[in-house]
């Protein structure tokens, strides 16, 4: 058993599992029947991507899937803490929805080429599901850009709270230098993070919304530009995130109140009835 490997598909599913329970909370909510029951449907994926990514570490580990998503204490989980935060007004959810899909794209696409077979099938099969939500995110995304102002307004705001926090889901993973190392990780996060943001400038310019953002994001999320242009990790960022101004943490376990409120709400059936089972 590789502990590098386990690390990896464990953040991979924290991911997937808490932004899929936050997406469930708009079922009977949503702004029309429709999109109520895309959300809805999205978020089944995203909860049954991380059963996927469960049910490979329990391989791994011999570990129930069950225990391993619902289980375990807050501290426990290495999701981004992106994933974790309230669903806020429904310009944040999209725009949440629309980054975060397409850095999951990105990281698909490269876990395609794992080392490991069963995590690259994994990811291509994925892969395949993810690419209607992108469909999804980036239709709303154009809808209200190039709509009445008031909607515009909004989502430029949604962008400026939720794009910094995107940096979290390229933070490194534990134990990621073994990882790519031993190939489970065919490309870096950092390198993910750079491309990653080539295609979100020219996403946010061709939509139209305020390019300072960039700029913004970087104070923010505490990068600093080195001599090539890339971002990079400025100094220690081990203290844990307090407020949205920063990203980092949740692939050591730091977490906000937010995830806390969200456990309690996900985990409150399996922790009410241990052993259980359907």
């Amino acid at each position: 058993m590789s502990d590098a490997l386990v690390s990896l598909l464990t953040a991979l599913a924290d991911d997937e599992l808490v932004l899929g329970h936050r997406h469930s909370e708009w079922t009977g909510f949503a702004p029309h029947l429709e999109e109520d029951v895309a959300f809805s449907s999205i978020a089944q994926d995203e909860i049954g991507h991380a059963a996927a990514y469960y049910s490979l570490v329990g391989q791994l580990t011999g570990d129930d899937p069950d225990a391993l998503a619902l289980g375990r204490e807050v501290l426990d989980y290495r999701n981004a803490i992106l994933c974790e935060r309230p669903n806020d007004d429904w310009a944040y959810t999209l725009v949440r929805h629309w980054l975060y899909d397409h850095a999951d794209a990105l990281r698909l696409e490269a876990l395609e080429g794992s080392a490991d077979p069963n995590l690259a099938a994994l990811a291509t099969k994925i892969r395949r599901e993810e690419r209607y939500h992108l469909i999804h995110a980036d239709s709303w995304m154009k809808r209200i850009a190039r709509g009445p102002v008031e909607g515009r307004t909004k989502l430029a705001d949604a962008v400026g709270k939720a794009f910094p926090e995107t940096f979290g889901l390229f933070e490194p993973f534990e134990q990621e230098e073994q990882m790519v190392k031993e190939g489970w990780l065919p490309v870096p996060s950092d390198e993910s993070r750079t491309r990653f943001l080539d295609e979100m400038r020219t996403a946010l310019d061709l939509l139209g919304l305020p390019t300072e953002i960039h700029a913004h994001t970087a104070a923010k999320a505490e990068f600093v530009a080195s001599s090539s242009g890339d971002l990079i990790s400025s100094e220690d960022k081990d203290a844990a995130p307090e407020d949205a101004s920063d990203a980092l943490g949740g692939r050591k376990g730091r977490h906000t109140s937010d995830l806390e409120q969200l456990w309690s709400d996900m985990t409150t059936q399996y922790r009410s009835n241990p052993g259980a089972t359907w």
